[in-house]
């Protein structure tokens, strides 16, 4: 029997995949135990404001770096630019936003049963509240019957003053073809199978979605937006990858064909429901990158065109452009993915050229950001409605680039989301020429699980409440409540836990003094820095910290450390411990190369092969920062191949592991009896041999343990909590987190 497209079918498809979701001047020092974690053991020494750049480490003395193949501008964020074209009112379809800044639908994962939830209400109301213009809420179809359950997240949106728009897409198994399309790099255990839609069933979907646009506009709705862009429903048949196969009027013969499935939609809906303006979210280009070269029938920039003409003429009110990526689902939305671990990575082995592919279009030399500017640009030339662009438009890390690509009429209105998961009030703060105050969105993509590791949630690093804010774990909501009683409390340690804990505990106003052994803050986070290089900003993390710190009126001790006398002597009613994790004891004795502790790192010299020993995720980090410096490198852990690097953030993991793999650096897992010889390392494998891998010098890499020495000597004389890697070593998120949560109970 043919199975029809119903609410049904498409909730069993949805329940296969997690629903989708995204300068400092602090140098480098030594003794750097914990780096690429969220501690504070040994904080390096303040350098230049170029602390980011992986040029703050030695240079290598044997082999050559790698070739740059798509070279990078220097991105400086002006804390002084214009911003004042991202607020000129934006007229979409009969309704006017207050500003040019448009919230994604991407998943945020606040909208998970009910719109009608606190966290979904708490979340929409927080980011109109923010100042920004227009609210896009995920498509949510599978709770969306009633209108009555829908309104709470309208009207939340609406009282703060923001238009409310709602997207609506389609799942893979209901398509234009059954042609795959699901990359080994994401879609883990589950394939996510297409299966090509019947004309009849194209009919029957396209009854469903006008069902969906009923219940969106009585509940209010101002918006609807079509997803016709990554490779769901609607974007199979715009698409010649995927509309290969139909011979009916939705086949790839014609353009009118290709985006008929829309424009009847379009027509519809402008018919029945002439209240709500329609948005389309398309492609502007695609690349395939799972055989990265055979783009022969993904989209080009001038069939984008023919077909934003087609979607004006059947009553688009506006379009958002933005591309995707065969094989690397999210290089489609955050093209800053393919950034981590080399520019260009594809995440799946190989490397593009910005210059050649994606037509040439797509740009590649400001680390992701503005990627897909000129391909909204391109599509804009031809037609009347207004188009925005999506694809890490972040307006604190490139105001001026922002700013002028309203001014200079390239696009009409900036796309954003994780800038505003990390930051809420980015748009009111813009408007006051607060850039400087903006907490800064890392670039992370610990936001966006999505189907590469199967389940999860995905957190913010540097805003905790993002989607705790109403929930069990914080019922008060976004803001920490006053504490009933003012306490003194000392933190110790000033890595970006400590820091999280502090500014936290200020906030709920408590007295608070920071110690930091080191003679400045940012601890292991400032080498991380270094390391991973500018496409995470860590450093302006850690500056934002400090800059709010100041402003709170923190009492920072640097180079003092505080040990169980300088506590007693203080007579804090608290202590937060946030000195980060201890460093295992050395798992090897130096036999033949050198033993490098990973304390030492910072001003190590790689000559030849280096040899790292352990599985943590500062291991992964620093051997792609090796061999992105043309080092030859070999990794051995004792962990299974799931398990190496586990803390990371699910898609920087795969691509940075994916290049190590490409640049011909060797993982060795569950290793057994790991020693250090005469020429190398030795370890027992898993299927039975010995082996030995000749190298020049070995980095001990494994993970931190958690740190109770203070604590235990302290006893019951102070309340005291351990925060951050003293507490569960893992990464800058898990640590802040963890600070941040403690420090609203205390």
């Amino acid at each position: 029997m043919r199975e029809t497209f119903s609410a049904e079918t498409t909730i069993r498809s949805i329940t296969r995949r997690d629903l989708l979701a995204g300068a400092s001047a602090l140098g480098i020092g030594a003794a750097l135990s914990g780096c690429l974690t969220g501690c504070s053991p040994q904080a390096p020494a303040k350098g230049s404001a170029a602390a980011e750049s992986a040029d703050e480490l030695p240079s290598t003395g044997s082999g050559a770096a790698r070739d740059e193949l798509n070279p990078q501008e220097s991105l400086v964020v002006n804390k002084d630019a214009d911003t004042s074209q991202l607020f000129q009112p934006l007229a979409i379809g009969d309704f006017t936003a207050r500003n040019r800044l448009v919230k994604s639908a991407a998943g945020s994962y606040a909208l998970m049963d009910s719109f009608d939830d606190p966290v979904a209400t708490g979340f929409y109301r927080e980011i109109a509240k923010g100042g920004t213009g227009t609210v896009l809420v995920e498509d949510c179809f599978w709770v969306a019957t009633d209108p009555a359950n829908v309104r709470p997240v309208v009207e939340a949106i609406h009282e703060e003053g923001a238009l409310a728009g709602v997207q609506i897409w389609g799942m893979w198994d209901h398509s234009s073809s059954e042609k795959p399309s699901a990359s080994r790099l994401e879609c883990v255990g589950t394939g996510f199978p297409r299966a090509q839609m019947t004309t009849e069933q194209v009919h029957e979907f396209q009854d469903y979605v006008l069902g969906l646009v009923s219940v969106y506009d009585e509940a209010g709705f101002d918006v609807i937006e079509l997803n016709a862009s990554c490779d769901h429903t609607f974007a199979s048949f715009l698409s010649r990858f995927l509309n290969v196969s139909r011979d009916d009027e939705y086949g790839p013969q014609s353009f009118e064909n290709r985006a008929r499935i829309l424009t009847e939609i379009i027509e519809r809906i402008k018919a029945e429901h002439p209240r709500v303006a329609v948005q389309v979210l398309f492609n502007g280009v695609e690349e395939n990158v799972e055989e990265l070269g055979d783009s022969a029938l993904c989209m080009q920039p001038e069939e984008a065109v023919e077909i934003a003409k087609l979607l004006e003429q059947a009553g688009a009110d506006a379009l958002q452009v933005r591309s995707t990526v065969f094989g690397n689902h999210a290089a489609g939305f955050l093209p800053d993915i393919m950034h981590v671990g080399s520019h260009g990575n594809t995440g799946l082995g190989g490397q593009v050229d910005f210059s050649q592919h994606f037509s040439g279009i797509v740009d590649g030399a400001n680390e992701g950001v503005g990627a897909l500017l000129n391909v909204a640009a391109f599509v804009k030339q031809s037609v009347a409605i207004p188009v925005g662009v999506v694809g890490d438009m972040d307006p604190r890390l490139a105001p001026e680039l922002c700013n002028n690509a309203i001014a200079e009429g390239k696009v009409d209105f900036l796309v954003l989301n994780r800038p505003l998961l990390a930051d809420p009030e980015l748009p009111n703060k813009l408007k006051a020429g607060n850039l400087g105050a903006v907490r800064p969105c890392n670039k992370c993509i610990s936001c966006f699980q999505s189907v590469v590791n199967g389940e999860g949630i995905g957190f913010c690093r540097v805003n905790p409440a993002h989607i705790r804010a109403f929930s069990p774990d914080m019922p008060e909501g976004y803001l920490p409540v006053p504490a009933e009683a003012p306490k003194k409390v000392l933190v110790i340690g000033g890595g970006p836990a400590g820091m999280e804990a502090a500014l936290v505990a200020a906030q709920r106003g408590h007295s608070v003094t920071l110690v930091e052994e080191d003679s400045s803050l940012g601890g292991m986070a400032t080498f991380a820095a270094a390391i991973k290089g500018p496409h995470e900003r860590i450093a302006d993390y850690l500056e934002y910290q400090q800059q709010q710190m100041e402003a709170a009126g923190i009492e920072i001790v640097t180079g003092v450390r505080a040990d169980a006398a300088y506590v007693r002597e203080a007579a804090p009613d608290a202590v937060i411990i946030a000195t980060g994790g201890a460093t295992p004891a050395a798992s090897l004795t130096e036999s033949g190369p050198a033993l490098v502790p990973f304390s030492e790192v910072a001003s190590f010299q790689p000559e030849g092969k280096v040899c790292i020993v352990g599985g943590s995720l500062r291991a992964t980090d620093y051997a792609n920062y090796l061999v992105n410096q043309g080092v030859k490198v070999e990794l051995v852990h004792s962990s299974s191949e799931a398990d190496l690097a586990a803390a990371q953030a699910p898609w920087v993991r795969a691509v940075i592991l994916s290049w190590l793999k490409a640049t011909g650096a060797v993982l060795h897992h569950e290793a057994s009896s790991i020693a250090a010889t005469a020429e190398g390392v030795s370890y027992a494998t898993p299927y039975g041999t010995q082996r030995t891998i000749a190298c020049d010098a070995i980095v001990l890499a494994d993970d931190l343990t958690e740190d109770s020495a203070l604590e235990q000597e302290l006893g019951a004389e102070f309340t005291v909590v351990r925060v951050g890697d003293a507490a569960a070593p893992a990464s800058i998120l898990e640590a802040v987190s963890s600070a941040h949560l403690a420090a609203r109970a205390l």
